[in-house]
């Protein structure tokens, strides 16, 4: 099968996928599909909205990558100051418990969250990411935290018997 017509396919599947998703109302995406590369184009309302964008396209067989060139334009009543934004990220910080207090800080520029510090479990790192990916007015996230190379390990010789 010519590989033009299977891209042209699998882009109708994007276009349709993104169509569908109930968290993507509102958006203006544009949809082009090389080689198995879905290229995304367009602007949304919210972090929220591009990461299902993004999904979205990722769950379409034929799909072997995403690119993503979303923007996303805040409407007005969801604007926030940087300020507002990283009490909120923090706020969000302090409630996940298996946080050790502290350890996370975020750098707000324009709305775009970044991350720093480090954890001792890639569970924690993820749990910070996925917190603050909904914070009301970020424009999006850099996950800059490292996993601590001493981290404790478990193994069978130091486990006790109960």
């Amino acid at each position: 099968m010519d590989r033009h017509l299977i891209d042209a396919q699998v882009q109708l599947h994007v276009r349709a996928q993104l169509d569908w998703d109930p968290a993507l109302t509102d958006a203006h995406i544009d949809v082009q599909v090389h080689d198995g590369v879905a290229a995304l184009r367009g602007r949304v309302n919210s972090c929220l909205q591009r990461w299902a964008a993004q999904n979205a396209a990722e769950r379409v067989s034929g799909v072997r990558s995403v690119t993503s060139e979303i923007g996303v334009a805040l409407c007005e009543s969801s604007r926030r100051s940087d300020a507002d934004i990283a009490r909120s990220v923090q706020n969000m910080l302090q409630w996940i418990t298996s946080l050790p207090t502290g350890c996370i800080q975020a750098v707000v520029d324009s709305g775009w969250i970044t991350l720093f510090g480090r954890v001792h479990w890639d569970y924690q790192k993820q749990a910070a990411v996925s917190a603050v990916r909904f914070v009301v007015g970020a424009t999006g996230v850099t996950d800059r935290i490292t996993l601590d190379a001493g981290a404790p390990r478990l193994d069978r010789a130091n486990q006790e018997t109960m």
